[in-house]
């Protein structure tokens, strides 16, 4: 236990919430990275792709959508359709 002013707390609450974690959860990822890493690290910002990502994804979605790409269920189906 620590202790914090009320808006801090609340702030980091609504984010937690909002990255859909329970707040308990984010103070025990800190502590756990605190611990091993000595840093920390979280983020709770949307990155958008660049103008050049982003035209890789829409095709691949096209791709997806076409029927042009392969889906595997699994690491040995995979494996099994590479073989042969």
């Amino acid at each position: 236990m620590f202790k914090t002013d009320k808006k801090r707390k609340e702030t980091a609450q609504k984010i937690a919430k909002k990255m859909g974690l329970p707040f308990s959860i984010v103070m025990v990822r800190l502590i756990d990275e605190f611990i091993e890493r000595e840093q920390i690290t979280f983020s709770a910002r949307e990155y958008n792709p660049t103008p050049y990502l982003r035209r890789i994804l829409n095709q691949g979605e096209k791709n997806l959508a076409k029927g042009k790409v392969k889906i595997y269920n699994s690491l040995e189906e995979m494996r099994i359709a590479l073989d042969a």
